[in-house]
């Protein structure tokens, strides 16, 4: 169940820049068109922009990636009680609470294979309490190598699962794949995680990431950190683009990143910047908003970046 939740890694990073992104704006934007099918973007939000300045409205940033969140860690809830009482062959279970999960399991030597029929399935959640869940979840993953030394590690999830959350009857739709390659050779490991699109609706509360890769590629000493990919919800009204024109170099033990951009694109662009590639200005973080320095700090920990 790894694929989905590690699949947003780099969604971990919106927590350093909602003090860039504004809510509000509108308007057609230039990252809208000729992406993947959003089958529940009835808004049309994947074509809105918004607000990118030093004039935040952080709950629309924040709830943005708390409806993210709240989408993985559902999925992740699921699955992780069906497994618990999956006995490791094709079978059909009883859900916790009510309903059935029908498995398919065509696993073999170093190759998982499942495939999840959920029927009216009741589980208790954190995230949401109890749902109701019926729709389709597949897991696929292989592994080679030596686990402490040597490995190759791909996977791969897919989902079309509809339901009802109990407590208030409101509509959840979970649509989409994620698909992780992790290996290690010597001393250098990658962890390289994608999801062509993840869509979650929840009552009238939508959330959508697409053509996401996130990467971490190094070794003890350094690690590089790359991430790109489009954020849209209804929190903020419309879309963020998020990128690494700069390498993110991220040294180990270090406080701050030893340099590298992170950028947020939509109506505007605002970048942070990290150590030597704020330019000779000496400082450890530095966020510029269409090109213009508007805040500094010798301290990563004041924008929330933890290496």
């Amino acid at each position: 169940m790894i694929a989905v939740r590690k699949g947003v890694r780099g969604l971990a990073v919106l927590s350093s820049v909602t003090l860039l992104a504004a809510c509000g704006g509108g308007g057609g934007g230039d990252g809208g068109s000729g992406g993947p099918d959003l089958t529940l973007d009835s808004d049309n939000l994947a074509e809105q922009t918004v607000e990118v300045g030093p004039e935040s409205d952080v709950s629309g940033i924040l709830g943005l990636q708390d409806d993210i969140n709240t989408g993985q860690a559902l999925i992740l809830e699921v699955m992780e009680s069906l497994d618990a009482r999956h006995t490791g062959s094709s079978d059909t279970i009883s859900c916790e609470q009510g309903g059935t999960a029908t498995v398919t399991d065509e696993s073999a030597d170093g190759r998982i294979d499942e495939k999840w029929l959920l029927q009216d399935c009741v589980i208790n959640t954190q995230v949401l309490g109890s749902v109701s869940l019926s729709g389709d979840y597949r897991f696929l993953a292989s592994f080679s190598g030596d686990e402490a030394s040597d490995f190759v590690l791909e996977g791969s999830e897919t989902y079309g699962i509809e339901g009802l959350r109990l407590s208030n009857s409101e509509q959840i739709i979970i649509r989409g794949r994620a698909d992780a390659d992790y290996s290690r050779a010597g001393n250098f490991a990658s962890f390289i995680d994608t999801v062509s699109v993840f869509e979650f609706k929840v009552g009238d509360r939508y959330a959508a990431i697409t053509e996401v890769e996130t990467r971490l590629e190094g070794n003890e000493a350094t690690v590089d950190f790359t991430t790109k990919g489009k954020l849209i919800g209804s929190a903020i009204g419309g879309y963020i683009q998020l990128s690494t024109p700069q390498v993110v170099k991220i040294n180990n033990g270090a406080a701050c990143p030893a340099s590298g951009i992170l950028r947020i694109a939509s109506n505007g662009v605002a970048e942070i910047l990290f150590g030597t590639s704020t330019e000779g200005a000496g400082d450890a973080v530095q966020i510029r908003v269409d090109g213009q320095i508007v805040d500094s700090s010798d301290d990563c920990s004041a924008i929330g970046f933890i290496p």
